[in-house]
């Protein structure tokens, strides 16, 4: 607390101080230069349409809270504004509104068609309505009181339709009433006092809940649209088109005043008390008239001087001074308060100004369609155009009391309000005289310099330099004599001339190369001292060693301050600009102040590079602007004394899914779930005067603990904040460090919800439980385990048996295997046997029948006779073991052996077989041919082939069957 009080105590001083200086500085002027002098143009006029805000915007009341929050009375319902955002309010059959008062944030009381009531705004900065009454319409009554005015009186509210003014105790919330007598005009008040006028009886105060007559107003018939309260008990009365009359001691009397002619021709619609006993009055026909307090025209305000039409319905006058415009068609905010004035080409009569001049009573303009004058003493008179014949006007100067023009055509001089040609050439943007011979003058155009001599009093063009053909729209000469020229986008050029100053001797070029040059270079003169900056400071030029050091008192006077692209020093006032700024830095023994609020209003309408700031009276300066011009007077109300803090309007909680509204006290924590931890502010600075602008500095501790720069911004947006404790702090301020008391708002980031405390118990209790369980599941599984380790003894013991009785198996199988093997070698040995045997069997029949063939072929040869009959028995013999059972019982043996089933399996198959068709029959089993199975059995083949037949026969063989395959399948 202490640390804050200590930080607006330090502010205050700084404050104080530099109010000083703007006291003794304007002191200094305005005694010097003698009375003020008022300034010209018109106040600045901030439109708002229905089209531009998508609100309904006709106003018929308006009200405004502490913070400078704006409320309006319309049609749509209850219009709230602060200073950036639109919102409308809206209560069913209760939004038709006509006036609006707000006492605080819980009772802004509305009232409109058929009731009354009041808003109250929530901790998230929400209006919410309560109707205090409210006639709906019936079949017989269907007009519906409308109430026109709500004002307060001795804590009282009091809500006036035509013929009744019900009185609201907010206390006892108690409702009273009074009745007019004939009908009732608007409710007024002033000064605590509260006044309304009953038709035909007159003028009468409100005291409790009593009408007491204003002695003598019943003696005028006069419709009366307002009264205010002036000093001594004496009433001030505006009537509707009888012009301003005055009340005093029972006393009715019409004013005197110049301005009565006016509005009774222009009808008064309202009025509004103003600072310095100033009243403000809207009419009818022809828009606003300021008055003093003795009548005279202060301000008149109507649509061709910017404002949106003539017909005037509200007025009110907000705690900056500043008037509040209700039209038929929208809102108009009038900034009368401010010493910043405009003159403005609404209607396209004289273009953008570029520069301007004040001689004597005669303003003059350089503009973009040519010359204009205007009587600055009379602020009603036209602008008029000088020269049909000349086009865009770049720089009008007074050299010598003569007023030089440098325009697209050349060179010109003012003579009688007429303009008159000196030289023409291509475009004269700059004078400058030389420093040491008097009558020399040189001009930049758009290609080189130009020298011009007075003679005989009169400027007369000499030469331009032909060896020289740049732009020389920035000219000035140093201490040394010589003579500079500043290109913006190339460099400087520096150009010596001769001894008479007719001649260029020589030039030199610093482009981007030199190490101290950069693009947008200018040049500007300091205290006498030429001094050259660009984007890499602020230099002056050393002649010894033809180089450039830098400019230690201009860097600490625009210290802060980037981008400068114009420089024009008028005594202690360093006026400037940037692309996106203008200002002007005062200097008081070494301090400076940086003042750039007045010009928030014209931030990207000023001309940047091609600005002029020229001094036309006093301490009132005049700036070209897009359209127009600003006059600004430098006085003390360019310097806050006290900055105002920004204003938390909502705070957002957004999430993929859904947003939140959040209580914007200051107060109170602010919970913020996790999953809505994009968090957007936005913030709004209502108190500070539509034209002007504060700007806002932040810093949110637990994220980044320092402070943002300053700058002009409305919303703050935060994404993906993690969990944890947050403190946002926004402050406003300006270019000076003065800085406003800091607003603050805490919050906290919950944590994700399996973060949270609760999912920590939770967790617990699941760890518990999941212990619970283990050591349950695991002794389960013990036990399990146990009766399986059983089971697996068990079972790898009946294995083992198992594996015992497989083993024996496998042995009686090797057993068999080797048995099967012996069996198989066996009968390979017996099939071998057979083989052998029949082999030999057919040999030796081959052989005996080979040996039967000889030896008949040798008895036939044989011719003793005696030799036939051995030889006969020898055949005989031969024959005889052809057919030798023997053979066949050995054959029969080795076939049994090998094939043991088949004479059993082919007899109970065929049982009428004969033992010759089965032996044929076995030696088909071993696929024997005809020829061997004839030999075998020492008969033909023949013989062989018709046993073949008869054996198919008898075993009933189709004919397409193998008589051998069939054989073989026993």
């Amino acid at each position: 607390m202490s640390q804050n009080h200590n930080v607006k105590l330090r502010i205050s001083y700084k404050s104080a101080y530099r109010l000083l200086i703007f006291t003794a500085f304007i002191g200094f002027n305005w005694m010097l230069q003698g009375q003020v002098f008022q300034l010209p143009g018109t106040p600045l006029v901030k439109n708002f349409t229905t089209e531009e805000i998508n609100q309904n915007l006709q106003i018929f009341d308006i009200s405004q809270n502490e913070s400078g929050e704006m409320y309006f009375a319309t049609p749509a319902g209850l219009l709230e504004y602060d200073g950036i955002r639109w919102k409308n309010y809206t209560s069913g059959t209760e939004s038709d509104l006509r006036t609006v008062l707000y006492i605080d944030d819980q009772h802004i009381y509305t009232g409109g068609h058929g009731g009354f009531g009041y808003w109250s705004k929530n901790d998230k900065g929400v209006l919410k309505f309560t109707t205090l009454f409210f006639k709906h319409p019936e079949k017989n009554d269907p007009l519906l009181p409308v109430f026109t005015e709500i004002h307060e009186l001795n804590g009282k509210i009091l809500f006036q339709t035509f013929q009744e003014i019900y009185i609201y105790d907010p206390v006892s919330e108690e409702l009273d009433k009074i009745t007019a007598i004939k009908g009732f005009n608007a409710l007024m008040s002033s000064k605590g006092r509260v006044f309304i006028q009953d038709s035909g009886v007159g003028l009468c105060e409100i005291k409790g809940n009593k009408l007491l007559l204003i002695e003598g107003s019943e003696k005028e018939t006069l419709e009366i649209i307002d009264v205010f309260v002036r000093s001594n008990n004496e009433l001030s009365i505006i009537t509707k088109n009888n012009g301003i009359w005055s009340w005093k001691e029972g006393a009715l009397s019409k004013n005197t005043w110049e301005i009565n002619a006016f509005i009774e021709k222009h009808l008064v619609n309202d009025a509004q008390e103003l600072d310095n006993n100033q009243l403000a009055l809207g009419t009818i026909r022809k828009g606003i008239y300021v008055i003093s307090s003795d009548g005279n025209i202060v301000l008149h305000q109507e649509k061709n001087k910017g404002l949106l039409e003539n017909t005037i319905s509200r007025l009110y006058g907000d705690f900056n001074g500043n008037l509040w415009i209700g039209t038929e068609r929208g809102l108009s905010y009038l900034q009368i308060s401010s010493n910043t004035n405009y003159l403005l080409d609404n209607e396209g009569e004289f273009g953008t100004i570029f520069t301007s001049h004040l001689k004597d009573t005669t303003l003059y303009l350089g503009t973009s369609q040519g010359l204009f004058e205007k009587n600055i003493y009379q602020p009603n008179s036209e602008i008029e155009l000088i020269d049909e014949s000349i086009g865009q006007i770049w720089k009008i100067e007074e050299i010598d009391n003569q007023v030089l023009v440098g325009s697209h055509e050349g060179v010109s001089i003012i003579e009688n309000h007429k303009l008159k040609s000196i030289h023409k050439e291509g475009g004269g943007w700059i004078f400058r005289k030389h420093p040491e011979i008097d009558d020399l003058l040189y001009v930049g155009f758009y290609s080189g310099v130009g020298v011009f001599k007075k003679i005989n009093g009169e400027w007369v063009f000499i030469n331009k330099w032909e060896n020289f053909g740049e732009s020389s729209r920035f000219m000035e000469f140093d201490k040394y004599g010589q003579l500079w020229v500043a290109h913006p986008t190339k460099g400087y050029y520096r150009l010596v001339l001769s001894k008479d100053g007719m001649d260029l001797q020589e030039f030199e070029f610093y482009g981007i190369g030199n190490a101290f040059v950069q693009t947008l270079a200018y040049i500007s003169k300091i205290d006498n001292n030429l001094v050259f900056y660009n984007p890499k400071g602020f230099f002056n030029y050393d002649p010894i060693d033809n180089t450039f050091i830098t400019q230690k008192y201009a860097s600490q006077l625009f210290k802060g301050i980037s981008d400068i692209n114009s420089i024009s020093q008028d005594g202690d006032v360093f006026w400037y600009s940037t692309p996106k700024s203008l200002g002007y830095i005062l200097r008081d023994r070494g301090k400076f102040v940086k003042i750039q609020k007045p010009f928030y209003a014209i931030r990207g309408k000023h001309h940047n590079d091609f600005n002029k700031f020229e001094k036309i009276k006093d301490s009132i300066f005049a700036i070209g602007i897009n359209g127009g011009v600003i006059f600004h007077r430098i006085d003390a109300t360019d310097l806050d004394s006290e900055k105002i803090p920004p204003t938390i309007r909502s705070i957002e909680l957004i999430s993929e899914k859904d947003t939140i509204l959040a209580p914007i006290e200051q107060n109170n924590k602010l919970d913020v779930p996790h999953g809505n931890n994009f968090i957007k502010v936005r913030i709004a600075l209502p108190k500070t005067p539509l034209g002007y602008s504060n700007k806002v500095q932040y810093k949110l501790k637990g994220l980044k603990n320092e402070w943002s720069n300053l700058d002009y911004v409305s919303e703050l947006n935060f994404p993906g904040l993690s969990q944890g404790s947050y403190e946002l702090e926004i402050r406003s301020g300006d270019e000076n460090g003065d800085l406003s008391q800091t607003v603050s708002k805490s919050f906290i980031v919950r944590a994700p919800w399996y973060l949270s405390t609760m999912a920590f118990i939770v967790y617990a209790l699941v760890l518990i439980l999941i212990n619970i369980l283990y050591r349950a599941y695991f002794k389960r599984k013990n036990k399990k385990q146990i009766e399986r380790l059983k089971e697996m003894e068990a079972e790898k013991r009946q294995r083992e048996k198992e594996k015992f009785k497989l083993e024996k198996l496998e042995i009686d199988k090797e057993v068999l295997t080797l048995k099967e093997e012996n069996l198989n070698l066996e009968i390979k040995k017996k099939n071998n046997e057979l083989a052998s045997s029949t082999l030999n069997n057919l040999k030796k029949n081959e052989l005996l029948t080979d040996l039967i063939e000889d030896i008949e072929r040798i008895d036939k040869n044989v011719l003793n006779s005696s030799l036939h009959s051995p030889i006969k028995k020898v055949l005989k013999k031969i024959n005889t073991h052809l057919v030798d059972k023997d053979d066949w019982l050995t054959f029969e043996l080795h076939f049994r052996n090998a094939h043991s089933d088949f004479f059993d399996k082919l007899r109970e198959e065929h049982p009428d077989l004969s033992s010759n068709e089965i032996k044929l029959s076995a030696y088909l089993k071993l696929n024997l041919s005809s020829k061997e199975i004839a030999s075998l059995l020492n008969i033909s083949i023949k013989s062989v082939e018709q046993g073949r037949w008869r054996l198919r026969k008898k075993l009933d063989l189709p004919k397409d069957s193998s008589l051998v395959n069939y054989i073989q399948s026993f």
